[in-house]
């Protein structure tokens, strides 16, 4: 088996040669990719009490938004079926619907914006929505992940995207949200020792703005 290694290393040494990627190896990928085994021994200290804080009010928001929907339904159902959710939407209330399928309605995100001034019902689903996804996505999937450290280890994928940026797996580190105040709310419990600092950046695509 070693042997097998040795060769198929030799072949993939000549082949990088061929294509003049040695320096790009041995001077870029490789340093880094020590880099992010370090990241990923040490860890991302977070403050577990303050996420499952967070969590149980986003609980308690959740369920009001889904008990005020029944309301201005008429009837109890459930919002994450999509079945369901059609039926209740387009038949019930009578709001305008695109063509239906064998599987229903649409009650895609683009389909519930369109319809947000059409009843106040569609504007409370959309805010449901969103916190229970912080609530089950983000802080129950979060909490799960925490260490006995206090710290969550992520894997940080050197060559999996397309683009050749750094991606994030089990648990995803780099779609918590930022664009609502919910969102951002995450990021605060995100922490760095005493006397350090925790820095986040990211760039912008130049290479699309240059094409």
């Amino acid at each position: 088996a070693v042997a097998g290694f040795s060769h198929l290393c030799d072949k993939l040494q000549d082949k990088i040669n061929e294509l003049g990627q040695d320096s790009l190896l041995r001077d870029i990928e490789l340093p880094l990719a020590r880099v992010l085994a370090d990241m990923e021994q040490i860890g991302f200290a977070v403050d577990a009490e303050a996420i499952a804080a967070y969590g149980d009010k986003l609980e308690i928001e959740v369920n009001t938004l889904r008990d005020e929907i029944y309301d201005l339904v008429g009837y109890e159902f459930n919002l994450n079926s999509p079945k369901q959710l059609g039926e209740a939407l387009f038949e019930k209330l009578g709001l305008p619907s695109g063509k239906k399928t064998k599987n229903g309605y649409s009650t895609s995100a683009e389909v519930l914006e369109g319809l947000r001034d059409k009843h106040p019902a569609v504007s409370k689903l959309l805010e449901y929505r969103t916190l229970a996804k912080l609530k089950s996505t983000y802080c129950d999937g979060l909490l799960k992940a925490v260490g006995i450290d206090g710290r969550i280890r992520s894997t940080l994928n050197q060559t999996e995207t397309r683009t050749g940026r750094i991606s994030s797996t089990e648990p995803n580190l780099q779609n918590i949200p930022v664009r609502t105040e919910e969102g951002k709310r995450l990021r605060e419990y995100f922490i760095a020792p005493e006397g350090r600092v925790l820095c986040d950046a990211d760039y912008s695509q130049i290479e699309l703005r240059v094409l």
